[in-house]
């Protein structure tokens, strides 16, 4: 897990469920007509300061302490708390559905924008059901292969004294949402992303693929390693 200093989920709770509350928020205006409501340059202020939040989320999980240890379970069942895993598991679904908006992609069935022409019920019921509808893929990607990353990134923080390391995250949180902003803002990666979409719309098979691989690679390289472990 990392650095552990002992906390129990328990005391942290309420900062992920306030956590989790800012995530769907900030989800909720990725919805077109939502966004479109939005002053000019808030999607993209809103995309900036969910990485502080998610970098300092991964600071404090890490930090968790979640009782006897379960190396034979996936990892989704060894994070013993229904916040951290909320919290996680939409920080995770708001980046997913950036990625795809912002490079209008779509990988096979995954695709939270809808067609223009639908009525605007139709298309609610679309986006909800490629987040909402979506949410237990979503899960296990983000405590299968989200949260061990955001461990392995916050490690150093968690030796430092609490308030100094959480500090630190904030600002390395800022550092990332900047470098992301850059990259969401870029022409030249904008037009190499467009030539990857046209590949997956020549290819659907391939799109297939690689949602499988997202969908179910984390849980089953968890599984594959609990089981070396035991």
């Amino acid at each position: 897990m990392g650095v552990s200093d002992g906390t129990s989920p328990g005391k942290v709770a309420p900062y992920f469920v306030v956590v989790t509350l800012i995530h769907v928020a900030a989800l909720a205006t990725r919805f077109d007509v939502l966004a479109a409501r939005l002053p000019a340059g808030a999607d993209l202020a809103i995309m900036v300061a969910q990485f502080p939040l998610i970098v300092l989320s991964g600071f404090f999980e890490g930090g968790l302490d979640y009782g006897r240890p379960m190396p034979e379970f996936p990892a989704w069942m060894r994070i013993r708390s229904r916040p951290v895993k909320l919290a996680m598991t939409f920080g995770f679904i708001y980046l997913c559905c950036v990625t795809l908006q912002t490079w209008h992609i779509s990988i096979g069935p995954i695709d939270p924008t809808p067609p223009l022409a639908w009525p605007t019920a139709q298309r609610a019921a679309w986006f909800a059901m490629f987040t909402a509808g979506m949410f237990f893929p979503f899960y296990l990607a983000a405590t299968g292969l989200f949260i061990p990353i955001l461990r392995v990134i916050t490690k150093p923080l968690r030796y430092l004294p609490r308030p100094l390391g959480a500090l630190l995250a904030l600002a390395l949180g800022g550092g990332v949402g900047l470098v992301v902003f850059a990259l969401v803002t870029s022409t030249a990666l904008g037009a190499y992303v467009a030539g990857v979409h046209r590949l997956f719309a020549e290819q659907p098979a391939l799109g297939l693929g690689l949602t499988g691989g997202l969908t179910f690679g984390p849980m089953l390289i968890g599984l594959v390693v609990a089981r070396l472990r035991g």
